[in-house]
């Protein structure tokens, strides 16, 4: 009896656990997925570069490729920011050349 009741203790905290740990990854790749803007510059090495330097390399997409004709000017994009290995590539869904 003592040790169906602990089989079942274990088992109920395993299902609990997977449980977070499926959530918790869920819960990642939601907030990954958000949508935000950046002002920034595009280098000579189709980046961009925003005020606080950080570097984003920018997704191939129709946007994306249209953006990058745009070297040397200042940006506003709105796009999806993913990070892999430390690198930060966006996924350019709209973006406004700045008039200075």
């Amino acid at each position: 009896m003592k040790r169906t009741i602990c089989l079942v203790v274990c088992a109920l905290f395993m299902v609990v656990m997977m449980s977070g740990v499926a959530l918790a990854a869920e819960k990642k790749a939601a907030e990954q997925a958000k949508e935000i803007m950046i002002t920034g510059t595009i280098n000579d090495a189709n980046q961009l570069v925003d005020k606080d330097g950080q570097v984003f390399s920018i997704a191939v997409t129709k946007e994306g490729q249209e953006l990058v004709t745009n070297v040397g000017q200042t940006v506003e994009v709105k796009g999806t920011v993913l990070e892999s290995e430390g690198q930060k590539q966006i996924s350019v869904s709209a973006y406004k050349v700045i008039k200075e």
